[in-house]
């Protein structure tokens, strides 16, 4: 049985300590947040993510925010590292997937 990659949406956000303005003052070499976000389309996928963000949370190892329909996980990456974004988006594409097989 084929399972409903449509169930859970991820998106992916930059977010800078400061505005713009500082990024490019202060120099492009500042930290960056990139935020994942998994929103449930329904009520086993949201619940699914939730008890999943739980878990993390426990470890302490990632920077979790658990919301209304689903979870964020926020990554700091240095702003010039642009391997390290495109590996943290293919393990949180990853991530998607096996949360899909486990609902």
């Amino acid at each position: 049985m084929q399972k409903d990659n449509k169930r859970i949406d991820l998106r992916f956000a930059l977010t800078a300590p400061g505005t713009m303005w500082n990024l490019l003052y202060e120099g492009m070499e500042q930290n960056i947040n990139l935020r994942s976000t998994f929103k449930g389309k329904d009520e086993e996928s949201v619940e699914a993510l939730i008890k999943f963000g739980e878990i993390l949370k426990r470890k302490k190892t990632y920077d979790i925010n658990i919301i209304s329909n689903g979870i964020e996980i926020n990554k700091i990456l240095p702003i010039n590292n642009f391997k390290s974004g495109e590996q943290w988006t293919t393990l949180m594409t990853k991530l998607k997937e096996e949360i899909i097989k486990m609902i």
